[in-house]
C-alpha cells in the first residue's frame, strides 16, 4: 500500500492510502479526491 499526497488546485491537500496495483487515478477515483472525473478510464492520459 501507498501512501499518497493528492493537492487540489486551491492548494488543499488529501493524504490516503492506495493499495498496491491500482493506479494514481483510481486512487483519486476511489477515494472521492475533487477535480477527478476518470470518465475516461485513464485512457486519456
Amino acid at each position: 500500500m501507498a501512501k499518497i499526497t493528492y493537492v487540489e488546485f486551491g492548494g488543499k491537500e488529501h493524504v490516503v492510502d492506495v493499495p498496491s496495483g491500482l493506479t494514481v487515478m483510481e486512487g483519486a477515483r476511489d477515494n472521492g479526491i475533487p477535480g477527478i472525473e476518470a470518465d475516461c478510464g485513464g485512457a486519456c492520459a
